[in-house]
């Protein structure tokens, strides 16, 4: 009968042991996830944001933004720009993506915190090879009618210089917010002098987020 109270106060220090693992799991700032959706595609020449985001194809694992990074399975890994050479504040991050050791593009985070990092949310993605695409649209394969048939004509349109002639942009763009997050669900899709998509970019973060003036 003595050993009773020791074993439930043995139970009683590992439980709270663990809640405070829990804890120091969690992230330091609460942070909302948009909810996935389900893979789906919207009529030919529209551009629907929440339809391109259901449809990102890379290395032929599909996923979807925005995504934490936790969800990525152990085939993904992430090498993480440097906060100061780039001039990132807290809470924002770039880091290329890699799977199975092959680069496989760059992407944006949010809620990436020094010494957290694994907390991150990937909110913008660009990609640049054939083996990967966002919606049907492929770098090195898909041309300017393919990007209009999918997604329609561009809302509004860059001049460059080369190596790329033109990028086509579509959807919401409202700036950086304090973190320096680019608020925003749009994509950009850049093109070379042959009308080859040279890459495609997608982001989706917060609207409600105010951005710096």
């Amino acid at each position: 009968m003595k050993r009773l109270p020791l074993l439930l106060l043995a139970g009683a220090m590992l439980f709270s042991l663990t809640s405070c693992l829990e804890d120091e799991n969690k992230p330091d700032i609460p942070f909302e996830v948009a909810p996935t959706v389900e893979p789906h595609t919207a009529p030919a020449g529209t551009f629907d944001v929440d339809a391109v985001r259901s449809m990102i194809n890379i290395k032929g694992q599909h996923f979807d933004l925005p995504l934490p990074i936790v969800k990525l399975g152990k085939d993904w890994e992430f090498k993480y720009y440097d906060r100061k050479d780039y001039g990132l504040k807290e809470g924002s991050g770039y880091a290329t993506l890699y799977y199975n050791g092959v680069e496989m593009g760059t992407v944006s985070l949010e809620n990436c915190y020094t010494g957290r990092e694994k907390d991150s949310v990937m909110y913008s993605i660009a990609i640049k090879t054939s083996d990967c695409d966002i919606y049907g649209i492929t770098p090195q394969i898909s041309t300017i009618a393919d990007v209009e048939y999918l997604v329609g004509q561009p809302e509004s349109e860059d001049m460059v210089e080369k190596p790329y002639t033109h990028i086509y942009h579509y959807g919401i763009t409202l700036g950086e917010d304090a973190h320096g997050i680019a608020r925003g669900h749009n994509i950009a899709v850049s093109f070379d002098e042959q009308g080859i998509v040279d890459f495609v970019s997608i982001t989706y973060s917060d609207l409600t987020q105010q951005t710096q003036q």
